[in-house]
């Protein structure tokens, strides 16, 4: 079962909507005025992750503004230490070409669980 736990967070709740439908742990940029979209373009900026799933439409809870947490939801080889970017299914991944925008450290990586550092 996927999840992502706070071990020391920052939360919006309450701040838009989102569109499309959104998973737990993927990442979400602004897309407008009160409105999240997931971001699958590490070249863009990233504003948090999401909390649980989420339909579109819906006010979504959103980890942001720095701390460190721990998810069993990410892709590719991790190490510790590696800068995270977003991948092209809106998840952390080690970090890409020059353009993309880090958005995480990662801290640990045992038994399928990613601790990060949440750098947005």
């Amino acid at each position: 079962m996927a999840f992502i736990n706070p071990c020391h967070r920052g939360l919006a709740y309450g701040d838009g909507h989102i569109q499309g439908d959104g998973q737990l742990g993927q990442v979400v940029r602004v897309a407008g005025d009160d409105l999240f979209t997931v971001n699958t373009d590490p070249g863009l900026r990233s504003f948090g992750i999401l909390i649980t799933n989420y339909a579109s439409g819906e006010m979504p809870g959103i980890y942001c503004d720095g701390g460190v947490y721990e998810t069993d939801v990410f892709e590719g080889t991790i190490s510790a230490g590696d800068d995270l970017v977003v991948s092209a299914n809106g998840r952390l991944t080690n970090g890409g070409g020059s353009n993309d925008q880090v958005i995480a450290q990662a801290v640990s990586v045992s038994g399928g669980i990613l601790k990060f550092r949440l750098l947005i």
